[in-house]
């Protein structure tokens, strides 16, 4: 599992999470979100992730490598069954571009985990039946590390 640095957990920590839903909603970390709690009935759930495939561990990519694993990753959400919701994350004062992904309605803090790794990220947003958004640490494959 990664551990992420002081300064990289409080720069994830202080990011908005914004979800481009009918009625848009912002996610932070350690607050609930109330606009969470239709979406799970809606879809019969009590969890949510938020993930993106932009710049891998940390690392800015050019913006087509980014476009095309955002895609990719959102193909590959969909034909593992999962309902999203458009999202960008963006620090309000960091300079860190903004980072197109998608709010993964239903899946689990495990799953969760294991896409964020899968796909590179450091860590993901994850909401469960309280709707407060946690930040929770990928689990990296070993290659990578």
């Amino acid at each position: 599992m990664t551990t992420l640095s002081p300064e990289l957990h409080k720069a994830f920590s202080e990011t908005q999470y914004h979800v481009l839903h009918q009625a848009p909603f912002l996610l932070q970390v350690g607050q609930p979100q109330a606009a969470l709690a239709s979406i799970y009935q809606q879809h019969q759930t009590d969890c949510a992730c938020l993930i993106s495939a932009f710049n891998p561990m940390g690392e800015l990519l050019e913006k087509d490598e980014n476009i095309a694993r955002h895609t990719q990753l959102g193909q590959a959400l969909g034909a593992a069954g999962y309902a999203v919701l458009p999202a960008v994350a963006q620090h309000p004062a960091n300079g860190w571009p903004a980072e197109p992904g998608f709010l993964v309605i239903g899946m689990g803090q495990d799953d969760a985990r294991r896409w964020a790794g899968e796909w590179e990220q450091l860590a993901v947003l994850w909401c469960g039946g309280d709707t407060v958004a946690t930040l929770v640490e990928s689990q990296v494959p070993g290659w990578l590390r």
